[in-house]
């Protein structure tokens, strides 16, 4: 108990740093939650109310907060993540899947955990609570394992992502004609996925050294074969919240083929709209692309990975210019627009270098991750303080940070 009431203290001292109004609506949403989970089982009305509440609240500070914010409000750090949370919570509470929280400590430390509101993962309250409730011991293999977690994904976001960005940064700068917007969108590709993925890490590595289990949200996911092979590997904690608070109560694919046809495409609107509103066209491609299936794949798994990972970087192309009527025009360039213009890429030649290195080690780990894994358990101590020692040393050396050089925000912290 103490140790959770600590760990509350610091969640809710870092997020109250953060400003005093984000920090009043966190408190409203853990305290509401709380509140409505006590009485919300066998009360249909009050879970829609409360769960319209929680959307029109989120969905002003995504939509409407540029045209009216006559109080100056700034919208909360992990509001996208944290309302997730609540509304599963109050979902679960109510279709009886568990008993409401009686101890508002773990439900506060379920809303406000601090190291998942900037990134996610999205969590789950029974998953979350078995952990609160375990009793916490202290293990030196844990830290190191948390500490190489953090580690890979600083190496992830500083070193591949951050260099990425700037060889973006430099070429949508440049006359923008099909090649180039294929090659921005190829590019980008590995840039969310390092930045994205990478901070995921270093949530993952901190949860593990204070001995909270967090669920994992990557599963390679360009080595899927195909788009509903994708949406199972990318964003997990997402695609299952989805699936089971969107796609499932729409009736799934227990309707007839073309209502379970619809009910993707809606499961996919509610994805894109959850990103922003600049993301709808994405989203609902998406879901026409899940409803195809595998139905574009041959017989080699290479062939489809490789297609699989080109369609799915052009898409990210409403990410690189978050406009649809620009994301569109260039996505027709792509199609129409064969010339190659002289370019000023933004990297010396040692970056490149670096760059090169650096994806193929990331790409080498998703293809033999379980192998790595298993091989690194095995390794004597000295062996593995060495190696975090050099991991450091590497990210230390050839990331990208300090003077001259702003160290861009996570990508999907933004949403």
């Amino acid at each position: 108990m103490i140790y959770n009431t600590l760990l509350l203290i610091v969640s809710i001292l870092i997020y109250f740093s953060f400003g005093i109004k984000p920090f009043l609506f966190i408190m409203f949403s853990t305290i509401s939650t709380y509140l409505v989970g006590r009485f919300v089982k066998g009360r249909k009305w009050l879970l829609i109310i409360s769960i319209l509440v929680n959307i029109l609240i989120l969905g002003y500070f995504k939509f409407f907060i540029d045209y009216w914010n006559g109080l100056k409000l700034i919208a909360p750090l992990g509001i996208s993540y944290y309302t997730l949370q609540v509304i599963s919570y109050l979902v679960d509470v109510y279709k009886g899947k568990y008993k409401y929280e009686k101890n508002l400590l773990y439900l506060a430390l379920f809303v406000t955990y601090i190291p998942h509101l900037f990134i996610g993962p999205i969590s789950r309250y029974d998953d979350i609570r078995k952990e609160l409730v375990r009793k916490k011991s202290f293990k030196w293999n844990r830290v190191y394992e948390g500490l190489q977690r953090i580690v890979w994904g600083l190496f992830k976001k500083l070193v591949i992502a951050s260099r990425i960005a700037i060889l973006i940064n430099s070429v949508t700068s440049s006359e923008m004609t099909g090649i180039i917007v294929l090659l921005c969108c190829l590019l980008y590709s590995i840039e969310l996925y390092a930045d994205f993925s990478g901070g995921i890490d270093i949530v993952l590595g901190i949860s593990k050294i204070l001995d909270l289990k967090i669920v994992e949200n990557f599963d390679s996911p360009y080595l899927a074969e195909n788009m509903k092979e994708f949406w199972g590997r990318w964003h997990i904690s997402l695609s299952s919240w989805l699936k089971d608070y969107v796609y499932i109560p729409l009736g799934g694919n227990r309707c007839g083929k073309f209502r379970k046809f619809i009910n993707v495409l809606l499961t996919f609107l509610v994805s894109g709209l959850w990103h922003g509103l600049n993301y709808i066209i994405w989203g609902v491609i998406h879901g026409i692309l899940v409803i195809l299936g595998n139905k574009y794949n041959c017989k080699s798994k290479w062939i489809n990975r490789a297609i699989n990972y080109v369609i799915v970087s052009i898409l990210w192309i409403f990410f690189i210019y978050q406009d649809n009527l620009t994301s569109v025009k260039m996505l027709g360039s792509v199609f129409s627009n064969f010339k190659l213009p002289m370019l000023s890429l933004g990297l010396g030649i040692s970056d490149y270098i670096i760059l090169v290195i650096s994806i193929s080690l990331l790409a080498l780990f998703d293809i033999k991750k379980d192998k790595i894994l298993k091989m690194g358990k095995k390794l004597r101590v000295e062996v593995k303080t060495m190696l975090l020692c050099l991991s450091i040393i590497l990210v230390v050396i050839f990331g990208m940070y300090g003077i001259g050089f702003e160290v861009t925000d996570f990508i999907y912290s933004k949403f």
